[in-house]
């Protein structure tokens, strides 16, 4: 009781004096999303939610938290600035050290405001804040005077909007987490501040799968921003609506985007960055097309163009990537060639400096290019292959599975192919980055490959290259099903066949940079461990294989079939154990699919979660939801 009657008296002793008063009523009402502390996951996954919506949000920033833990979550980083600059969010003040509004004397707390000011200005020079947010408690009526000397705008709480004459010096806002079950509450703010006209100021912390008692999950968020989206209502940041109701604005803020000045170190070299091409050959893809698109749209590096080469589908894929023609994808069709043909008319077609291969059912984390173009242009090399994390998955996103292998790091070619052979690794297609320099030098893509096609040719570009450089940070979403894809040989003839010959030129790509007795253990290795796809229906190649081995210095075995079905290898002969296992496996693998898809979409009604929301955090073993800090894709909501 006694905490409440405080909390009522400074708020009426704060809203009665310094008050700075502006009429509230656009012609459209004005949401603004906000951000308090800036927690790390605040602007990757709630920024990222808002670029879906394509709007931006205010950041208030302590920069003495720069870098470290709180209450909150992880802070901000120095990179996360550039980030939300890039992405057109502002940046609003908390104080230096994010002092309590009520209890710091009002001198000490001017003073904090000043040293937040420098530690701004040191990243971004000139830069100023143009609005504040109170930290912890509404502030002393002193407090609020002195604040008001340096800001447009501040912001406090009160949990409801601002509507007829408004206080600037102190802005209402409603702090959604104190509303995270109860989604009525927030549908029935946003309907009032439809019908007064007003400005509605959400706030809070962190956005995160396990979210602190100071923020909200993003399926939450995500389901807020979509209602003040179709409320009518204008979403922008707090320093824009000023502008709306007519607040001169010093613009003097470091944005990037929109209408304000451009003051991020980058600034200069902005229109010099290299052109990224990104590259979908799509076949019969109309379930998953949409969303890979939607994650190469919502890449923050710029520039970047989108390459789509419909490869004869016969279902819809074409008129799905059309749809998004309007945000400058291009979508080409052709005659049904395989994956091979069409990665290469993607090719012929690409302007970019840089290369970034995507099939048309994987998802790339928004910043999965920007964090690689970053190391290629630290490196300065456009020799050198970049590659990142990826993890499998087949419909919840959330389920994937990073598991690192030895070839997640910086290795030379001969290293790396050593290794992929020798352990039987591989990494996905869209883990990697290239320079056009070396795409070129690699060549086109095999189109007698029926699988391992990716394989083959990323062998060939590590040949042309000066090693690779692993970027933990840039990850891939791979949507593996197994048995219905291109890499299932299964007892397709051609498969099989374009698997022997991908196998002999892995050899020989090995072989060509270092010959030696452990690179032909390898070779060995790799022969026996894909057997198997031969055994015993092709024995033309089974006699090739174990002469290869005989000329590397070593011996092939028969392949080895687990307990589950050697009885009936006893029993009944090879062929039919063999075939029992890949029908057994298939069907496994079919009811696996059919589950998951199940539970994605009980999971997606329950939560309104209709996209996934992707992690930029550094990979883990079996990761999960709270090993992963979310990212959403940046998608046009009419898609």
């Amino acid at each position: 009781m006694l905490d409440r009657l405080q909390r009522a008296y400074r708020h009426r002793v704060a809203g009665l004096l310094f008050r700075k008063r502006v009429a509230t009523r656009p012609e459209r009402p004005l949401i603004s999303f906000t951000f308090d502390d800036f927690p790390r996951s605040a602007l990757l996954a709630g920024g990222a939610i808002l670029q879906r919506f394509e709007t931006a949000g205010t950041y208030y920033a302590s920069f003495g938290l720069l870098g470290k833990k709180s209450s909150t979550g992880e802070m901000f980083t120095a990179d996360d600035l550039e980030l939300l600059v890039d992405q057109g969010h502002e940046l609003g003040c908390h104080t230096f050290g994010h002092c309590d509004s009520w209890e710091t004397e009002p001198g000490e707390f001017e003073n904090a405001i000043a040293e937040n000011r420098a530690a701004l200005q040191k990243i971004f020079p000139g830069a100023e804040f143009q609005s504040f947010a109170y930290p912890i408690s509404l502030p002393r009526p002193e407090t609020k005077a002195r604040v008001a000397r340096h800001f447009a705008c501040s912001r406090g709480g009160g949990q409801t909007l601002n509507a007829g004459k408004t206080d600037l010096n102190q802005l209402s806002a409603f702090f959604l987490e104190k509303s995270r079950d109860d989604f009525g509450a927030i549908q029935e703010l946003i309907d009032r501040n439809r019908q007064a006209h007003g400005w509605l100021i959400f706030a809070t912390h962190d956005i995160s799968e396990t979210p602190t008692p100071f923020g909200c999950s993003p399926q939450f968020f995500e389901r807020v921003v979509r209602a003040a989206a179709d409320s009518g209502a204008q979403i922008v940041p707090v320093v824009e609506a000023l502008q709306i109701l007519g607040v001169p604005v010093r613009e003097v803020a470091p944005r990037r985007t929109r209408q304000f000045a451009i003051l991020s170190r980058r600034t200069q070299g902005a229109a010099e960055n290299p052109l990224v091409s990104i590259l979908i050959p799509a076949y019969n893809a109309q379930e998953w097309i949409a969303d890979t698109i939607r994650s190469a749209v919502a890449q923050t590096w710029e520039p970047k163009e989108i390459i789509v080469v419909d490869d004869g589908s016969v279902d819809t894929t074409a008129a799905v990537a059309r749809q998004f023609e309007s945000q400058g994808v291009r979508v080409v069709t052709q005659a049904n060639q395989g994956g091979a043909a069409a990665r290469n008319k993607a090719f012929s077609l690409s302007r970019g400096d840089y290369i970034q291969w995507l099939d048309a059912d994987d998802l790339l984390a928004p910043d999965k290019i920007a964090r690689q173009m970053e190391a290629a242009l630290r490196a300065g090399n456009k020799k050198v292959a970049l590659s990142g994390p990826f993890g499998r998955f087949r419909y919840r996103w959330y389920h994937a599975e990073f598991v690192p292998t030895e070839l997640w790091a910086d290795l030379s070619p001969a290293e790396w192919l050593f290794r992929k052979m020798g352990q039987n690794l591989y990494m996905q297609t869209a883990t990697w980055l290239v320079s056009r320099e070396l795409a070129e030098a690699a060549g086109p893509w095999d189109t007698r490959m029926l699988s391992d096609d990716d394989g083959e040719y990323f062998c060939r570009v590590l040949l042309k290259s000066e090693g690779t450089r692993f970027v933990p940070e840039a990850k891939v979403y791979y949507r593996a099903f197994r048995y219905d894809g291109l890499a299932y040989i299964g007892k397709s003839p051609r498969k099989i066949e374009a698997l022997w010959l991908s196998m002999r030129l892995h050899i020989d790509y090995l072989r060509s940079v270092e010959d030696t007795s452990r690179t032909r253990r390898a070779c060995v290795t790799y022969l026996q461990r894909n057997l198997i796809n031969f055994y015993p229906n092709r024995s033309d190649i089974v006699a090739e294989a174990r002469q290869t081995a005989d000329q590397l210095g070593g011996r092939l075995r028969p392949p080895f079939l687990s307990w589950k079905y050697s009885w009936m290898k006893a029993l009944f002969g090879w062929r039919i154990a063999k075939n029992a296992s890949l029908y057994l496996r298939k069907t496994r693998w079919a009811a696996s699919k059919h589950w998951d898809r199940i539970v994605f979409l009980l999971q997606t009604r329950k939560h309104d979660l209709s996209l996934p929301a992707l992690s930029s955090a550094a990979p883990s073993e079996a990761a999960s939801p709270e090993q992963h800090r979310p990212l959403t894709e940046k998608i046009e909501r009419s898609n």
